[in-house]
């Protein structure tokens, strides 16, 4: 999974198919059948993710950095 610059540092976007409804803001309370969404949501430092048609953003928050959440992301996802 490849984690894509946008215009804000706090946000990266992912492109990924899922069947999650577009326009829609996720957050740790978020219930949803796509595992690697569903391990976003559990990785520390996410503060939300936004949903579009083929694609995600997800927003850390200021206190971590992306190298962190990338390394906990992957460690999550290889271990299913």
């Amino acid at each position: 999974m490849e984690f894509l610059d946008t215009p804000n540092p706090n946000a990266k976007k992912i492109l990924i198919d899922h069947d999650l409804e577009t326009s829609v803001y996720l957050n740790d309370s978020s219930s949803t059948t796509s595992s690697e969404i569903s391990i976003l949501l559990k990785t520390s430092g996410i503060k939300n993710i936004f949903t579009g048609p083929g694609f995600v953003t997800i927003t850390k928050n200021d206190s971590i950095t992306w190298d962190d959440i990338i390394q906990d992301f992957n460690s999550k996802f290889d271990s299913i």
